[in-house]
């Protein structure tokens, strides 16, 4: 089992957006892209903390992966996020907009 928790934070309107996914709950395709975004990403060797200083307008993201054997949170932000880190956040900030909507 492995569960995605996310939430973004910030931005001009400063609006909060989260999300939960649970990936054994996603169709076989999704939850494969979302582990491929996770390898990708080098998640589990990122730093715990790599927000920097807060830029006005900026989004603040916080992910935390769990499974069977580890946990694993990162936070990070606009400016601080690693290039390798990127397309997990924006998919998942769609997926949050898009439940939300």
């Amino acid at each position: 089992m492995t569960r995605i928790t996310f939430q973004r934070s910030g931005g001009f309107t400063g609006r909060t957006i989260s999300l939960t996914l649970n990936l054994d709950d996603l169709p076989p395709d999704q939850a494969s892209t979302l582990n491929g975004l996770l390898t990708n990403a080098n998640f589990f060797n990122l730093p715990a903390d790599s927000a920097k200083r807060p830029v006005p307008d900026e989004f603040t993201y916080t992910v935390t992966v769990e499974t069977g054997q580890q946990s694993h949170t990162i936070r990070t932000s606009d400016t601080s996020a690693p290039e390798s880190l990127r397309p997990l956040l924006d998919d998942l900030s769609l997926r949050a907009r898009t439940q939300r909507a």
